[in-house]
């Protein structure tokens, strides 16, 4: 896709791994049993998770038994991906913009953690729309895990800094022209460092549009990870459920 993106480097360092080493196995495990009590997927179900960053949520959706493939952008993701794969879990590298090399196979897609929104045009975000329905079966089903604008807005925390090991990570967020900032500076043996993250602060309505426009049918909206019921205001999350038709 040309030039270096902020998004292909800054996942692909190992401070970025570092900075979000608290994301936890047991969160990711509790929201996978929260979605298989509700969408009962079969035993042996074949589905993708895709920007699966280290594939934790993989690694849980295969002990439920379903066969799984994750893919994510960043090669050293894959690579310690790589290290829990077996004969039911695949990982490989690959861009959400670009047609998966395998077309109407997945019984899910799932895109998880905010694994979305990186992307400077809105054709990237269309762009990655149809990767995900290319990749379904007809009734499949997609799932698609995002932050909540509206809930981020109002408890935007501006400047915190955390400490991971002998590193102090001193962070700034701010919101401007639609997308979430996040600087992250820090030094590390006597050398500086500086990152930014920036996401697309993505409406309720434009999720639903790009959808449409990839031939996705709408079944349900949750607010968090035990998928209680979406409020604009009080929900972290938004966590969309499509079914291609």
């Amino acid at each position: 896709m040309g030039k270096a993106t902020w998004f292909s480097t800054w996942f692909d360092s190992p401070y970025y791994h570092l900075l979000y080493a608290s994301r936890d196995e047991q969160e990711a495990k509790h929201f996978i049993e929260a979605l298989q009590a509700h969408l009962k997927i079969a035993t042996g179900a074949f589905v993708l998770d895709a920007a699966c960053g280290k594939g934790r949520h993989a690694k849980m959706l295969q002990r439920h038994g379903m066969e799984v493939e994750g893919f994510d952008l960043s090669p050293s993701s894959i690579a310690e991906a790589n290290r829990l794969a077996n004969k039911h879990l695949h990982f490989f590298v690959h861009d959400l913009r670009e047609p998966l090399p395998k077309q109407a196979q997945y019984d899910v897609v799932f895109n998880f953690f905010t694994s979305f929104g990186y992307f400077d045009a809105p054709e990237d975000n269309a762009r990655a729309f149809q990767t995900f329905a290319g990749g379904l079966k007809k009734d499949g089903i997609l799932v698609m895990d995002f932050l909540n604008p509206t809930y981020i807005r109002t408890n935007l925390v501006p400047e915190e800094t955390v400490k991971r090991g002998s590193i102090l990570f001193h962070i700034k967020r701010w919101e401007a022209g639609g997308y979430l900032y996040k600087s992250i500076d820090f030094e590390d043996q006597g050398q500086s460092f500086a990152f930014q993250e920036k996401v697309e602060l993505i409406s309720q309505a434009d999720f639903l549009k790009y959808a449409e426009q990839a031939g996705l049918t709408f079944l349900n909206l949750a607010g968090d990870y035990t998928l209680a019921k979406f409020d604009e205001q009080t929900s972290p999350r938004m966590i969309f459920f499509w079914e291609k038709k």
